[in-house]
């Protein structure tokens, strides 16, 4: 880096005439246009850098910075953060190693909520403020912009978080390829502008109301309401649990693999935590898992295998399927989630929004476990959670720990009851 006068000639010819306003100079062709002094030099890639400045301290001074800021690894090219936020963030998603499922989530999240829609430049597709034409370096100066755009997401506070959490996500990756010289999102301001956490304390269904709801579902999905409530399978798992999958006489199943709705159609999948489990199942529910199987053939299902980056991915997988629709296929989400909806309405179940979806069944589970004082580490294990996950969510139906101190007590104290307490033994250092 190096400051230039660029009204006078650095070596000017023998000769040449001095310039009649600044003595001792030579005035260059572009005396008296522009700005005076130029700060000039490449960057830590080789790239031209140029700032030009009226007075001559300001250029020494951009200088100093700029020499420093390149030695130091943390030059940030003005240039470089004119890409839009819409166009860095295409190429971020490129980046991550999310499934396929998580990847089509985070592009539909940005895409309706980030990005403008066709034919405007600063609304979404839900018309509210769009960022994904606004260059990187000008959200990046100005945070208040970023404020704005969280306080007009027309989405649910818990939803609004986790886009933000993305957002922040492609402002570390910018500010790591320098194209941003820091990330908006962790200014104060902006942290002031987030939504609250608020947290849903999940609910179960009583006996009586997952009987009523598997009466009134078409008998083809009755058994998988059942299992469902007494395994704490996800929807998905439901929908991809094979034949082969069951242990008939130890009363337990193999979960290893689930049915993922993508844009692209359904597929197999692995479980959310890439685990395999194995979840114990009522003797009660054997028989109709049995009866079902026989009313209702099992059907050989081929499906793209979905797991980004392995080698499997894109393959074809062939699962014989306990719970096929009638066709023979694997059952689509959004055609049970509807006869779902009808059977607990019909049922008479308080409208709760989506805490009565299917994924009530796990809660069920769950909770029965819990509250029957079942380990919690079991309980994560046979959900596939951890054990963070379990005790944060579920931790309002674990016994109270006072009554169950006090039941432990009882029965260590138990041989006291009905007999007096025993003598102490005589003690001569009190008569003393």
């Amino acid at each position: 880096m190096a400051v230039y006068d660029r009204w006078h000639l650095s070596h000017p010819p023998a000769g040449a005439k001095t310039c009649g306003k600044h003595k001792g100079k030579v005035a260059s062709a572009a005396h008296g246009t522009g700005l005076r002094w130029q700060v000039r030099g490449t960057d830590d890639r080789g790239m031209p850098v140029k700032r030009s400045f009226e007075f001559e301290d300001d250029a020494k001074h951009c200088d100093a910075e700029l020499k420093a800021s390149v030695r130091a690894g943390t030059y940030v090219d003005d240039r470089a953060g004119k890409i839009t936020f819409q166009q860095y963030a295409e190429e971020w998603l490129k980046t991550r190693t999310h499934d396929h499922g998580t990847a089509e989530r985070v592009s539909r999240g940005l895409r309706n909520n980030c990005y403008a829609a066709g034919g405007t430049r600063d609304k979404t597709v839900r018309g509210r403020n769009a960022i994904g034409e606004t260059p990187m370096g000008v959200l990046a100066r100005r945070p208040s912009l970023i404020s704005q755009w969280i306080a007009d997401l027309p989405v649910q506070a818990n939803t609004a978080l986790v886009l933000i959490d993305t957002v922040s996500a492609i402002f570390d990756a910018a500010r790591d390829d320098r194209i941003v010289g820091r990330n908006p999102l962790k200014t104060k301001s902006v942290a002031n502008a987030r939504p609250k956490y608020v947290r849903e304390e999940v609910v179960a269904w009583t006996f009586s109301q997952v009987a009523d709801v598997a009466a009134r579902m078409p008998d083809r999905l009755a058994a998988m309401v059942w299992l469902g409530a007494c395994t704490g399978m996800r929807q998905g798992e439901l929908f991809g649990l094979a034949v082969d999958d069951i242990d008939w006489l130890r009363r337990t199943i193999k979960v290893s693999a689930q049915v993922k709705q993508l844009d692209a159609g359904p597929m197999f999948g692995p479980l959310k935590n890439r685990k395999t489990k194995t979840v114990p199942v009522s003797r009660h529910v054997i028989p109709l898992l049995a009866r079902h199987a026989e009313q209702f053939r099992p059907a050989a299902v081929t499906l793209p295998w979905s797991e980004r980056g392995d080698k499997m991915d894109g393959r074809p997988v062939t699962r014989m399927l306990l719970f096929p629709d009638d066709r023979g296929h694997a059952w689509f989400k959004q055609t049970v989630n509807r006869k779902w909806h009808a059977a607990w309405q019909g049922a008479g179940i308080p409208d709760a929004g989506r805490a009565n979806g299917m994924h009530v069944l796990r809660h069920t589970a769950a909770s029965t476990w819990l509250s029957d004082g079942l380990n919690p580490a079991k309980v994560a294990a046979w959900l596939g959670d951890t054990l963070a996950v379990v005790l944060k969510t579920y931790a309002h139906w674990l016994p109270q720990d006072d009554e169950l101190g006090r039941d432990i007590m009882d029965k260590f104290m138990a041989p006291l009851a009905g007999s007096a307490a025993p003598e102490r033994p005589h003690d001569a250092t009190e008569s003393l």
